[in-house]
């Protein structure tokens, strides 16, 4: 009697022949595009050929495109505040990468946006009472047009990249207004980082990513931007050190030149007027409303003080290099022909109006918006 043939095992591979197909496949290219890179490297490297796998990037310093938060007021920041915050806030975003409320209208009259800092964006302020918003709103009641009022502020923004923002995403809003505020920012980077063109991790105009980091980066947004967001205010709340932008600066004494420091800003200032008038946009600016008084409240004092310990600034060195901001924001607007709204002389420096050193509580931003609206109200109408 014949001998039966031994039985094939009963393996994956045998079970499934297509996948197992795919699969050997699959690990070939994988394989020949390896060799492929392998020895392109080594051909380039005889031609004298070096690609470098870094990137850089413009940094454009805005809240990630429709993004919704809740926030509750920094408790680092309590000791610099007399206002009493007991809510989280909320902040959502718009596909454009703007504080919303902002595309109210889809055929608007007239578009307005406003660029600055912190104190732009108004985050420990309700939703509707947030100037930017509350301005535009204002004026359609005034005037009957439709307005679309774009918050385009972000914390630690600067004049340039409030030119980046202009440039990359406001132009093509195609507005009648772009009003522009700063001042604080202007003065911590200058002096902290001697240049607007520096390495600082979250200030520099320019981002360089190495390709372990752009990978690591991209991985945490696409499969866990939720576990990456909680895990960084977790590790801000539990270490607020290491969120400090300026901590390699600390310690160090800056080179402190009023004159220079004014003279970059107004260059800053001027080229973003420029850039507006190329387009057809009217440029505003405005100065900072602060408290930051010759008698300081408290809060005030202790803030400067803090600054003071890692910068040997004086108080009274600090108000007088902050004040030089603000009048070369009116200068510059007095020699090119540019409205300035002077909210530093407008605005009461008191806590009933800004809660800490520079940044407005909700009466605050009420005041400012009313303020704003009827200096821009000739401007929507077309009387300017």
């Amino acid at each position: 009697m014949a001998e039966r043939p031994p039985a094939r095992a009963d393996t994956w591979f045998h079970r499934h022949p297509q996948k197992t197909l795919a699969v050997i496949t699959l690990l070939g290219i994988l394989v020949l595009v390896l060799a492929a890179e392998k020895i392109l490297q080594w051909q380039h490297h005889r031609q004298g050929i070096f690609l470098e796998t870094e990137r850089r990037y413009i940094r454009l310093k805005e809240y990630r495109p429709k993004s919704r938060m809740m926030l509750a007021f920094p408790r680092d920041h309590l000791p610099y505040t007399d206002n009493v915050f007991t809510k989280k806030y909320p902040v959502r975003v718009d596909a454009d990468g703007f504080i919303m409320p902002s595309r109210r209208h889809a055929r608007p009259d007239v578009t307005l946006v406003f660029l600055g800092g912190s104190s732009t964006e108004c985050m420990f302020v309700d939703e509707e009472n947030r100037f930017p918003f509350m301005a535009g709103v204002l004026l359609e009641q005034q005037t009957g047009k439709k307005i679309n009022s774009f918050n385009g502020g972000m914390s630690g923004n600067n004049s340039l990249h409030a030119i980046d923002i202009l440039v990359n995403k406001v132009m093509p809003l195609q507005p009648r207004v772009v009003v522009f505020m700063e001042d604080i920012n202007e003065l911590s980077t200058l002096l902290y980082e001697g240049s607007y063109w520096n390495r600082n991790s979250s200030r520099s105009p320019l981002e360089t990513l190495k390709p372990e980091k752009l990978v690591g980066k991209m991985l945490k947004e696409i499969f866990i931007p939720n576990l990456n967001y909680a895990y960084r205010g977790f590790k801000k709340a539990l270490l607020p050190d290491q969120e400090d932008e300026f901590a390699q600066a600390r310690g160090r004494k800056p080179v402190v030149d009023q004159d220079w420091m004014a003279a970059e800003f107004s260059m800053n200032l001027k080229a973003f007027a420029e850039l507006c008038r190329c387009r057809g946009i009217i440029p505003v600016f405005m100065t900072q409303a602060n408290r930051i008084s010759p008698n300081p409240a408290p809060v005030v004092k202790a803030y400067i003080e803090r600054f003071g310990r890692d910068t040997g600034l004086s108080y009274p060195e600090f108000k007088a290099l902050y004040d030089a901001l603000n009048e070369a924001t009116r200068r510059v607007g007095r020699q090119n022909g540019v409205m300035v709204i002077d909210l530093a002389a407008e605005v009461p420096p008191d806590k009933h109006h800004l809660y800490d050193m520079v940044h407005f509580n909700d009466r605050g931003s009420r005041y400012a918006a009313e303020i704003i609206a009827a200096r821009l109200k000739p401007l929507v109408e077309g009387n300017f």
